[in-house]
């Protein structure tokens, strides 16, 4: 039986994590909005047929910007809602669809065009729809000599894996990971703005043995279950006060977390 991207015609990816809409779809493996635009000539008229690319390219546009929109930031909060009322995160939305890439191009014998754009959540637009209480984390350790550095993190964790299948968990662009009482693990207070923006908040993937071999976590992951959410609609995940207790004692948790060093691991 076709996959749902086969049967939409947008490109299959089956191990990553992806959101279906009736105008495209994200991938929240890759960060990568994709859309589909078509259009056909008005008439037929001679002048018209050169138009119908620009129109297809247009149609594809617009299908990012609703998509953009429908995206979550946290809870039931979209991006759509959180821009409403600014024109300058409208404008930006608007530009990150226009400035898509064009993956394939098709025309039909009847001079219809099929075209597929694809655009990224990264950079630009986390830079405006991220929360503002996300900053950028100066450089606080001095510098160590390397051979010093190499033999201290031979022994280090390198980053974390938050295994939240089973929980219905659905995408965010800002997740926040809490333990059983309520203290937070990972949420805006250990997060630098510049690696949020650069690479997501975290990075979601469907397998867990694809979650290890990600270069994104290093080596040497700390891996932990999530119990549940934070009540039915939230973006919050609740882990186990002796799990958090095991990451509170390393130290280096300030580095992996202030670079984003996070997986979690959600439903297919």
């Amino acid at each position: 039986m076709p996959s749902i991207a086969q049967q939409k015609g947008l490109p299959d990816e089956p191990s990553h994590c992806i959101t279906y809409f009736d105008n495209g779809q994200i991938n929240w493996s890759t960060g990568k909005i994709i859309a589909k635009g078509n259009a056909s000539p008005e008439d037929n008229k001679e002048d018209s047929h050169g138009m119908v690319p620009g129109a297809a390219r247009a149609d594809a546009s617009r299908k990012i910007i609703e998509i953009l929109k429908k995206i979550k930031i946290y809870n039931q909060l979209a991006v759509g809602e959180y821009a409403s009322k600014n024109d300058v995160i409208m404008a930006g939305i608007e530009k990150t669809a226009w400035d898509a890439d064009i993956k394939k191009q098709y025309y039909s014998s009847a001079l219809a065009v099929e075209i597929i754009i694809e655009a990224s959540i990264f950079g630009g637009f986390l830079q405006l729809v991220l929360p503002e209480e996300i900053r950028q984390i100066e450089k606080i350790n001095p510098d160590l000599p390397a051979n010093t550095v190499n033999q201290v993190e031979q022994n280090l964790y390198t980053g974390l894996v938050i295994d939240a299948r089973q929980l219905s968990f659905e995408p965010v662009l800002y997740p926040v990971i809490i333990s059983e009482k309520a203290n937070e693990i990972y949420s805006s207070v250990f997060i630098s703005r510049e690696y949020a923006v650069q690479n997501g908040v975290c990075q979601y993937l469907c397998h867990m043995d694809q979650a290890l071999k990600s270069k994104r976590i290093g080596n040497n992951p700390l891996i932990f279950k999530g119990l549940r959410k934070e009540g039915e609609s939230n973006s919050t995940i609740v882990i186990s006060l002796a799990d958090a207790q095991i990451l509170e004692k390393q130290t280096e948790r300030h580095t992996f977390l202030k670079e984003c060093r996070v997986i979690i691991v959600v439903d297919q």
